[in-house]
């Protein structure tokens, strides 16, 4: 028996900024979207593993979610995503309160950079916000054992409930 997999990201910014003017009011409107489908597979435009999870953290505490080995319950089977490459991570900070702020990537030990510029590079995620990462060309590497782990930190004063998604491939 096998599985299938058929994703979709999308991200949009719309406005309409207006600036009343003495006879008239001057109105800029519009939208920038993105809209990618990624088939099932592991090369380019593809991915054939999606692990997601609600999770909480205490205020001072971190995890690191082990991208090689990632558990997971499915259909009353309790079983672990194991990723090689990571296409797209959407994470969403669910915290109401300005300074409840998520802190995102560190790992002290088998540190998966991915995304990020360098060892120890971190991004901040404020309350009532979401991050998107994607690079659904070549994916960012997993590397079992010694580049795998992605830090969530709470660096808030309060518990943090915070909702994710990764998107990648097995090989």
């Amino acid at each position: 028996m096998s599985d299938t997999l058929t994703s979709e990201i999308k991200a949009s910014l719309g406005w309409l900024f207006q600036d009343a003017l003495d006879l008239s009011t001057v109105s800029d409107s519009s939208q920038l979207s993105y809209h990618q489908t990624l088939v099932d597979g592991a090369n380019a435009d593809q991915a054939d593993k999606i692990w997601h999870d609600v999770r909480t953290l205490a205020s001072g505490v971190h995890e690191d979610l082990t991208l090689s080995a990632l558990a997971t319950l499915l259909f009353g089977s309790i079983g672990a995503i194991t990723l090689a490459k990571v296409k797209a991570i959407l994470l969403i900070n669910t915290a109401t309160t300005a300074g409840e702020e998520l802190i995102i990537g560190g790992a002290t030990s088998n540190e998966w950079q991915g995304p990020f510029m360098a060892a120890g590079s971190k991004l901040s995620v404020p309350a009532d916000s979401c991050l998107l990462l994607m690079n659904k060309k070549a994916g960012w590497a997993v590397t079992p054992g010694s580049a795998d782990r992605l830090r969530i930190a709470n660096a808030g004063a309060g518990t943090i409930t915070y909702k994710i998604a990764v998107l990648g491939t097995s090989a």
